[in-house]
């Protein structure tokens, strides 16, 4: 259980564009460090499926790749020649990404398929956001939300048509 510890509680009076010096970091390091009370290693993967792939990465901790693991992994990668995101299963494939921004793009695109599948038109529903039990409602905010959710929508329904 984390233990309360004036290291990284304190109240500084330093301002927060100032950079931690190196003494401070390993300060909050060693507090950090001192709560840990277990340790856990893991040595047998339990979730991968595919032996060839189990066995690429067993390898790769180890620093023993070949160059057929680099043609495995080669296989596994969707590129523009490779599989067309539009047919099953890749269609229905769960995806990855480093940017809100283009996971958002993603869901537009996904919103847009699917509502011209089954016919149906895409519906934004927002929520209302409350602070200390008073409900957000700052007028620019919301119309400039509104033009651009309207503006995204409208753009991605272009591309499939």
């Amino acid at each position: 259980m984390p233990r309360y510890t004036l290291t990284y509680h304190r109240k500084t009076k330093k301002k927060f564009n100032k950079l931690p010096s190196e003494n401070e970091i390993q300060r909050v390091a060693h507090s950090l460090i001192l709560q840990l009370n277990c340790v856990v290693k893991l040595t047998q993967q339990m979730r991968t499926e595919d032996s060839r792939y189990l066995q690429l990465l067993q390898r790769l901790r180890q620093g023993q790749c070949s160059y057929e693991d680099y043609e495995l992994l080669l296989t596994r990668v969707v590129g523009q020649s490779s599989v067309s995101l539009h047919e099953p299963p890749w269609n229905q494939a769960s995806m990855l990404v480093f940017r809100n921004e283009i996971r958002t793009q993603l869901n537009h695109r996904s919103t847009i398929h699917n509502a011209i599948q089954t016919g149906c038109d895409p519906m934004v529903c927002v929520a209302q956001d409350f602070c200390k039990g008073k409900p957000v409602e700052e007028p620019a905010l919301l119309k400039n939300y509104w033009n651009y959710q309207i503006v995204r929508l409208s753009t991605c329904r272009d591309c499939y048509r």
